[in-house]
């Protein structure tokens, strides 16, 4: 999730590797399936003979660590990612892997000056909402034998923590600046929803797998599900936005909400893993 696409807001997210790692770690700790999505996306998957891999908004490294020892020894995986700060990470988890690893310092829309056929597997994680556009591109580049596997969000996620901005800056009389909020926006773009109608047209054959999932902050968790939101504040909010104020109205309002012993505050998180096989790029579709 860190494309520009016209819109910096996405970089003003994910610029800051220690906190997006941080917020990992909230998201790891406070799930209800404690499955890692990346063992169900690999599950059944034989990747012995994919050599040239690609991570689309790498970051650092996520997917790709889920690789080790599914790879050949002279596989190669290449991040592409618009922070350049991740680097040094995924280069890491290359490492850690076993492969030999390249980073790109790019936007997405580089994969349009890789050659036709030149990618083995591609893997796109909570990021293909950020250029969908380029869904032709990614079945272009794929190998006729080759994989491509994303995973998208519910349409619905983190509907609880939009209702929430929604309700405290309404009860103070604080205006958003658009009654569609940036999530809101780039989660239409793809999602669990539409995601096989925009795929579809480019791969003959999708596999869909759910992925049941949710939050559940304790009052106890008060401070990492003010984290979590603070993290997430470019999707939510206006860069204009009086934050230290705002933020101070959600803590007083999390507290009263979750004031009672057994309360819980609860964020949807589910999920959906396409596995797109069988690229169309070659029926003269480009």
């Amino acid at each position: 999730m860190r494309w520009r696409g016209g819109n910096s807001r996405v970089v003003d997210v994910f610029v800051d590797v220690d906190a997006h790692r941080f917020t990992a770690d909230i998201i790891k700790r406070h799930s209800t399936n404690r499955t890692d999505i990346r063992r169900i996306a690999l599950e059944g998957c034989s990747l012995s003979g994919y050599r040239r891999i690609l991570e689309l908004g790498c970051g650092f490294g996520f997917f790709t660590e889920a690789l080790e020892g599914r790879l050949p020894n002279d596989a190669v995986v290449t991040g592409v990612d618009v922070i350049t700060g991740y680097e040094a990470l995924f280069m890491h988890v290359c490492r850690h892997v076993g492969v030999r690893g390249r980073f790109l310092p790019a936007d997405a829309a580089i994969i349009k000056e890789f050659e036709s056929r030149s990618v083995d597997l591609a893997i796109c994680s909570y990021s293909l909402y950020f250029f969908p556009e380029l869904i032709s591109e990614i079945a272009r580049i794929l190998h006729p034998d080759g994989l491509f596997i994303a995973t998208v969000h519910n349409g619905d996620n983190m509907g609880e923590l939009i209702s929430f901005v929604r309700n405290t800056l309404a009860a103070h009389d604080l205006a958003l600046h658009s009654s569609i909020l940036p999530i809101e926006r780039y989660l239409t773009r793809c999602s669990s929803e539409n995601g096989h109608i925009l795929l579809s047209p480019w791969f003959g054959e999708i596999e869909v797998r759910g992925y049941k999932n949710s939050l559940v902050f304790k009052p106890q968790d008060l401070y990492a599900l003010l984290e979590y939101l603070r993290f997430k504040w470019p999707f939510f909010l206006d860069a204009t936005a009086d934050l230290g104020k705002i933020f101070d109205l959600f803590e007083i309002h999390l507290q009263q909400s979750l004031g009672h012993d057994g309360d819980c505050f609860v964020v949807s998180k589910d999920d959906t893993i396409f596995l797109c096989s069988q690229p169309l790029c070659d029926k003269g579709r480009l």
